[in-house]
């Protein structure tokens, strides 16, 4: 009799991609199932963490010291706060220092009132200005002289410009004098503008001069418009 064979069973590979989406579909439910104890959990730790904030945020507000035995009895203290080195024992009172030239204290500073009060520096300058020129003339001294010389020119500079503020302050002054008379004769009353100020100085400094003093103080005036105009212009470029 001839033996019968055997046959093997066949078995046929499992893809991959459908192993994957098994093993995820799996995994999903699995999630979905342990999502509310999850979310449980999540919400007790939340609340938890609100109360040790609110916890803490008392105990902030909240005095550091303990409660005294009595009144009498000195409070307790931490010691993780750190002490000052410098302690006031005794109170000392601040001293508090003021400018004469901004209080109200003071009074208002009033620059003619000042000129008449100070008047007798302009002679003191004038005589400090002559023995300077009688030192220049005596010295031998090259350095000496030079430093003579710049003495004497700031002091002659200074001695010009109060002269000139005194005379400007005098041709405003008779101005305003001037303007009081005729409001009370029931004029409108007219205050000078700073170019009409300017003008009215210029044009009583020029009747007063002399002829070549003018032309003189004309030719200086050009000059000093001329270098304004220069400044002003842009620079030329270079090749």
């Amino acid at each position: 009799m001839p033996q019968a064979c055997k046959v093997k069973p066949l078995v046929l590979p499992i893809p991959r991609c459908t192993f994957i989406a098994t093993r995820m579909r799996a995994k999903s439910e699995f999630s979905r199932s342990k999502k509310p104890e999850k979310l449980k959990k999540r919400e007790n730790f939340t609340s938890q963490g609100q109360n040790s904030e609110h916890q803490s945020a008392r105990e902030v507000d909240e005095p550091v010291g303990k409660k005294r035995v009595s009144k009498h009895a000195p409070q307790e203290v931490s010691a993780k706060k750190p002490v000052s080195r410098y302690r006031e024992v005794i109170e000392v009172p601040k001293i508090v220092r003021r400018d004469p030239r901004f209080e109200s204290l003071s009074g208002k500073f009033d620059e003619s009132q000042f000129r008449k009060n100070y008047a007798f520096l302009d002679s003191y300058m004038e005589s400090e200005l002559h023995d300077t020129a009688e030192k220049i003339k005596k010295t031998k001294d090259i350095n000496e002289v030079q430093k003579l010389q710049r003495e004497y020119q700031s002091l002659d500079s200074k001695l010009k410009v109060s002269k000139r503020k005194d005379f400007e302050r005098n041709i405003l002054k008779e101005h305003e004098k001037n303007e009081r008379e005729l409001v009370k004769q029931g004029k409108k009353p007219f205050y000078l503008k700073k170019a009409d100020k300017r003008k009215l100085i210029l044009t009583k400094k020029f009747s007063e001069m002399k002829g070549s003093e003018v032309d003189r103080a004309i030719k200086r005036r050009r000059k000093k418009n001329i270098s304004k105009e220069r400044k002003q212009l842009p620079f030329s470029r270079r090749d």
